[in-house]
């Protein structure tokens, strides 16, 4: 199996997260690596507010590599009730599911689900995320880590 092949595998949507993403509850990022002396940075607006009762919210990130570096996405790590920017090294979250990356492609793609899904009654949770990076040898690549503001179920 290829990483992509693993990845996507991990998690296969069941038809009812398919239908809860159906429709308006899916925000693309567009993610454009940068290359600044040895440093590859990654910029994009992939933070969010999601409100309350607004059920998953599918996030879709496109990579554009201007660096000649052969950027390509690593793994995502992510935290619940967490606002450590960058997170915890892994993927620490029951909000954030369904991570999926697509290195064999141009552009190269990657994305997974918010499902906002916190008890609403105890306020929003802030979900930080950090996509990992790998790139060519030299140069290194910064992660690139904003944080999703859940609003939660009732």
């Amino acid at each position: 199996m290829t990483q992509d092949e693993t990845l996507t595998a991990a998690h296969q949507p069941s038809a009812e997260e398919e239908d809860k993403l159906e429709g308006d509850n899916a925000i693309n990022v567009t993610l454009t690596a940068t290359l600044e002396g040895g440093v590859i940075n990654i910029t994009g607006s992939g933070g969010a507010t999601l409100p309350k009762d607004s059920g998953a919210t599918q996030f879709n990130f496109t990579l554009i590599d201007n660096t000649g570096f052969n950027v390509k996405f690593a793994s995502l790590d992510a935290a619940d009730n967490s606002t450590a920017c960058p997170p915890p090294s892994g993927e620490n979250s029951q909000q954030i599911t369904g991570v999926n990356i697509h290195n064999n492609q141009t552009p190269k793609t990657a994305g997974f689900t918010d499902n906002n899904s916190n008890n609403a009654a105890n306020g929003p949770m802030s979900v930080t995320y950090a996509w990992n990076f790998t790139c060519n040898p030299g140069a290194t690549v910064n992660q690139y880590d904003p944080v999703i503001t859940n609003g939660g179920k009732t």
